[in-house]
């Protein structure tokens, strides 16, 4: 499992919604353990079992990522059926969601007493894996940053900043950044890919992010000026055969 995505069968994920449901202290604020760090820790630990049990290499923090990935496509859809609810003259021209998983979780917007929305069919496709095609956050997100490091570690709320926004930032940032990255549209493949490559220079030391930069700004030059081909590749010098000579 990739340190950025967590993709689960069908029917790992629905077992995922449901536990998920069933912990209300991870998602209902008017839950009473809601604000309790060790109940919400053991929460966390279950669903990290759970996962286990089909990859043994799931940590909680792809647990978290998981969790606030598929909060936030939902989110966005539920946004979507409310808006079309208020424009549509009747109940066909309402917009259907297009993720299987929206009813199954739904139940995270019921203190805002949503209407209920059809939710498509899963295609073969989709009862193979769930890949993460909504990897964006909204301001709406549960914060679990009072909980857990990076490593899913118990940690104080000064420690670290909040779990959805390392999902791309991998650092602590300011309240002002925090309030520009609320919710970041990814509109297509290529920025997909930018989030991707910003996810993974984050986790790099400061020597080796500028070095990678500079190579991944290199290759953009070729590509622009027709000069890549097939064949191109990085070459590292062979430092014994330095000392050689």
């Amino acid at each position: 499992m990739s340190e950025e995505n967590v993709v689960f069968p069908q029917k790992i994920l629905k077992k995922f919604i449901l536990l998920y449901k069933d912990l209300p202290c991870l998602w209902d604020k008017e839950c009473p353990a809601y604000k309790i760090k060790m109940k919400r820790h053991d929460a966390i630990t279950k669903m990290t079992e759970l996962v286990q049990e089909y990859d043994p290499s799931a940590t909680r923090v792809h647990i978290l990522r998981k969790i606030e990935s598929l909060r936030a496509c939902v989110r966005r859809e539920y946004k979507r059926v409310q808006e079309s609810r208020r424009k549509a003259n009747c109940e066909e021209e309402v917009y259907v969601p297009n993720l299987w998983y929206y009813d199954l979780l739904s139940f995270i917007f019921k203190n805002e007493a949503p209407e209920p929305a059809r939710s498509p069919i899963p295609t073969a496709e989709t009862e193979e894996e769930e890949d993460d095609d909504c990897q964006v956050f909204d301001s709406q997100s549960v914060d679990y940053s009072n909980d857990f490091n990076e490593t899913g570690n118990m940690v104080e709320a000064d420690d670290v900043s909040t779990i959805s926004k390392r999902y791309l930032t991998f650092e602590p940032e300011s309240t002002t950044s925090k309030v520009k990255r609320q919710f970041t549209e990814v509109e297509d493949e290529y920025d997909a890919i930018g989030i991707n490559v910003a996810a993974k220079l984050r986790y790099l030391p400061n020597n080796m992010r500028v070095l990678a930069e500079k190579l991944i700004n290199d290759v953009l030059f070729q590509a622009q000026t027709n000069s890549l081909t097939s064949t191109t590749a990085i070459m590292t010098p062979d430092p014994f055969k330095s000392d050689a000579n």
